[in-house]
């Protein structure tokens, strides 16, 4: 467990559910604490709603490059929090119920992802008081969720969701999976797999669930929407170019601004696990935020 005390943060980790995976984890800088000024750094992570691999601490590359940009960076920053969320079954990481604690079984089902971030954006602004003043960064099926948020009650099957939750100024979607039948019709039906892990087998429930696919405005449901950016690298083998131009384009059609960026590098996961782009992005968001 990294503390990351060399670039002057503290961590700690918080629960918001009774589920393990029901929590968040939060790095401030220790000098000010006390801050109220500056934006939150707010990172969900991918691995196709079932990777029991990826977690909160998959943030910390992107923390540290942040860190080590200086002052002229940080100065706008108040700290950064990490969101785990509940997840659906892997064939290749089996549980069973007879042997597993049910506050450890991976077998969420939509909307049980969504909801959780709902309830992870709800602790963090009544502990921190935040309102909007955060980036909510979501990679691959974390972009999912984050854009998800925009499309409110019609996503959540009927559940319900904290109605206290201001949506973030910003949203970074990077690599993200936005029509899911789209992608998997694209992949030879190689993708039903994950997909009906997570959302089940009917297909009309995969197109409700699908940002792209939204009948809805995004903008009438963001008033709040500040910088809006979808990035995606030409290298990537997991998720191809349809998705970010069908994202954009229903984000446009609704009245949106939002920066597209496809010079990204490498393949999927490499921009988390290096965290260098991620920082850029970040970076830039200030800059349009005109912090920077």
């Amino acid at each position: 467990m990294e503390t990351l005390k060399e670039f002057g943060l503290t961590r700690e980790s918080h629960q918001y559910g009774q589920h393990s995976l029901q929590t968040v984890t939060v790095w401030r800088y220790s000098d000010r604490l006390q801050s109220s000024t500056g934006y939150w750094v707010i990172y969900i992570h991918g691995g196709a709603w079932r990777d029991p691999r990826l977690s909160a601490d998959d943030f910390i590359h992107s923390i540290k490059h942040v860190c080590a940009s200086g002052d002229s960076v940080n100065k706008h920053i108040q700290g950064f929090i990490s969101i785990d969320y509940r997840l659906s079954p892997h064939p290749d990481f089996p549980q069973s119920p007879d042997s597993t604690q049910s506050s450890d079984l991976r077998n969420a089902q939509h909307p049980d992802h969504i909801q959780d971030i709902w309830s992870a954006l709800d602790f963090v602004q009544l502990r921190f008081g935040m309102g909007d003043n955060y980036m909510l960064i979501g990679h691959s099926a974390g972009a999912t969720l984050a854009y998800q948020l925009l499309m409110g009650d019609s996503v959540l099957a009927g559940q319900s969701r904290p109605a206290q939750v201001v949506l973030p100024s910003v949203i970074i979607g990077i690599s993200g999976i936005y029509d899911l039948i789209k992608i998997d019709i694209r992949h030879g039906g190689q993708y039903a797999g994950f997909i009906s892990a997570a959302f089940g087998d009917d297909k009309a429930a995969w197109v409700t669930a699908s940002p792209a696919q939204f009948d809805g405005s995004f903008k009438d449901n963001w008033l709040n929407a500040k910088v809006n950016i979808l990035a995606w690298s030409p290298e990537d083998s997991l998720v191809d170019e349809p998705e970010i131009d069908h994202m954009a384009a229903k984000l446009k059609g609704d009245g949106l601004s939002v920066e597209v960026y496809k010079d990204l590098r490498n393949d999927h996961d490499f921009v988390w696990e290096d965290g260098k782009q991620i920082k850029d992005l970040v970076m830039f968001a200030l800059a349009k935020l005109g912090q920077v």
